[in-house]
């Protein structure tokens, strides 16, 4: 931030809007090693900041951005859950340096591939929104570990998510998944794989050959086999599969199998 826009801020008189008063400009002067952005309400049917957040983000990215490097701060943590978001744009490519991101609980239908040059960004949480479909593209997101995408209306992943060489934890519960995304086969360092409460039918063979699948779950489909490789996963330690649409007589053997293995079998 340059010292013209701290003069700025000193002639337009900003302060502090929690009583006090505090000068804006002395704490533009200080130096941080963290910057925290206060979006709460004080009332509860207030959307002042709700409003702002959705509307104005990319002079709001720009202005944190200029904050965070004139205090000596990096901006690598936005929370935005809850803000009434409906649509995650191009703006919040303007955070470069992001590696944890927050945009559950909105009402997002889409999700602009320009989000996708964040190359930092370690854990994205897209929880309960609305998103039909994701973009092509999501391969640039290529420190990705952590994603989030439960509760939305999803059926497919595009087809370069394969790339994604470093994710370990993908949930893609409660969408409308009639099967298990074949892509997911490439992603070798899954650790962690949810799709419960979907409509899947079946249990494929493939999946039983990841290597690093510790624990997978499928709660609440139609699915009536499981394949006997399940047995020999290399890594597994936990299996859901309850209210799902297997044979009582098959739970009880998997049971035992799995138990023998001292893999953990949720039925």
């Amino acid at each position: 931030m340059s010292n013209e826009l701290i003069a700025a801020v000193v002639q337009a008189g900003i302060v502090g809007a929690g009583g006090a008063g505090f000068p804006t400009h002395v704490k533009l002067n200080a130096k941080a090693d963290t910057v925290i952005i206060n979006g709460a309400e004080c009332e509860p049917l207030l959307r002042v900041d709700q409003q702002l957040m959705a509307l104005k983000a990319e002079k709001m990215l720009t202005a944190l951005d200029w904050i965070v490097e004139h205090v000596g701060a990096t901006l690598v943590y936005l929370d935005v859950a809850r803000c009434g978001i409906k649509e995650a744009s191009a703006d919040l490519a303007a955070a470069k340096g992001l590696s944890t991101l927050y945009l559950s609980d909105n009402s997002i239908t889409n999700l602009d591939s320009a989000i996708y040059s964040l190359d930092k960004l370690t854990y994205i949480n897209l929880d309960r929104n609305g998103l039909t479909a994701l973009p092509d593209g999501i391969s640039g997101l290529k420190s990705l570990k952590w994603l989030r995408l439960n509760n939305n209306k999803l059926s497919s992943l595009p087809a370069d998510m394969g790339e994604l060489k470093n994710i370990k934890r993908l949930y893609l519960n409660k969408n409308e998944f009639t099967s298990v995304p074949e892509v997911i086969k490439q992603m070798t360092s899954l650790e962690e794989l949810s799709l419960g409460g979907n409509k899947i039918t079946d249990f494929p063979e493939w999946l039983c050959e990841m290597p690093n699948l510790k624990r997978i779950d499928l709660y609440g489909n139609p699915i009536k086999s499981v394949p006997d490789k399940v047995v020999n996963m290399p890594s597994l330690t936990t299996l859901v599969m309850d209210n799902c649409l297997l044979e009582n007589e098959r739970k009880l053997e998997l049971n035992k199998k799995l138990a023998d293995k001292r893999i953990k079998f949720i039925f």
